[in-house]
């Protein structure tokens, strides 16, 4: 089981690619997702974290590249 800072340093890691891999997973299950140590659910891929009662935590933002 991952810690949220886990999720949070790959998260950092991906960098402007979270945003396409973000847009490319779609609508997330978040209630199916892993959990981290600490509850929230979180997307292996994107790196998106969800609190117990279902808000995204760390939307990622869109690249100025795209913008």
């Amino acid at each position: 089981m991952k810690s949220r800072d886990e999720v949070e340093k790959a998260a950092h890691v991906l960098g402007d690619d979270r945003w396409n891999v973000w847009m490319k997973c779609g609508v997330h299950n978040w209630q199916a997702l892993p959990q981290t140590d600490s509850g929230e659910h979180y997307c292996p891929n994107c790196c998106t974290i969800w609190t117990r009662d279902g808000a995204i935590q760390n939307v990622p933002t869109m690249p100025i590249s795209l913008r």
